[in-house]
């Protein structure tokens, strides 16, 4: 069977087919990732599909107020979901490894047939050198696209988002709380005036009633809103 295969070229076009397979799963991938950066660029108007529902994602847990422990584990469990064409990144980026794969083994069965089939030589050269040459091409492929380099990119990219999203409210927080205390201690301080003065038997001690105090202290809290 072997031998009809070699004849036939069958391992050939394998060999070729596999290597075809892994350029089409590298370039999805790299579709994936250049079209997340680029989102990343204009984070607040995503025109990628997987950006948009990462962002929905994380919009709908701070809404919930559910606390993300890890944002890395986070951002990198939502990219693992994203699809290209209806196939995971994960599918793909497992394509490229086997199309690897599956080119060495056909390459190996050939050189293996040529030793078993007495072919000439020269056939074999020929099954390594394209077995070999496609195999390669995928590795320094996957190397040349940066395939880390990207990821590294979006993870900071949307780590920064993360991180200033919640930021932002908390300072915005103690501003408020910084504002609170300061008008509080005016408050204080205007009631200690008027009740130092009531006290001298002017005509404001009929004011010094708690009830009349607390009406006090609001009416002085509205002016100072």
């Amino acid at each position: 069977m072997l031998h009809d295969l070699m004849e036939r070229n069958v391992l050939f076009y394998g060999m070729i087919g596999a290597g075809i397979l892994g350029i089409l799963c590298i370039a999805m991938v790299n579709s994936f990732y250049g079209r997340v950066i680029r989102d990343l660029r204009q984070i607040t108007e995503p025109k990628g599909k997987w950006t948009k529902e990462f962002l929905n994602e994380y919009q709908m847990r701070k809404t919930k107020e559910q606390e993300i422990n890890n944002p890395e584990v986070f951002i990198r469990t939502q990219m693992i979901r994203g699809k290209m064409m209806g196939i995971s990144l994960q599918k793909w980026k497992q394509g490229i490894g086997y199309g690897a794969f599956i080119c060495f083994l056909l390459m190996m069965a050939a050189v293996y047939g040529t030793y078993r089939y007495q072919e000439i030589e020269l056939m074999r050269y020929q099954y390594v050198l394209v077995g070999a040459g496609i195999f390669a091409l995928l590795l320094l492929m996957k190397q040349f696209m940066g395939f880390m380099n990207k990821e590294d990119i979006i993870l900071d990219g949307l780590m920064d988002y993360m991180e200033n999203t919640v930021s932002s409210p908390k300072q915005e927080a103690q501003v408020d709380a910084v504002r609170e205390q300061t008008r509080e201690e005016l408050i204080d301080r205007v009631t200690e005036g008027i009740r130092q003065t009531a006290s001298s038997e002017t005509k404001f001690s009929h004011m010094l009633t708690p009830e009349e105090e607390h009406i006090m202290r609001e009416v002085i809290r509205e002016y100072l809103i």
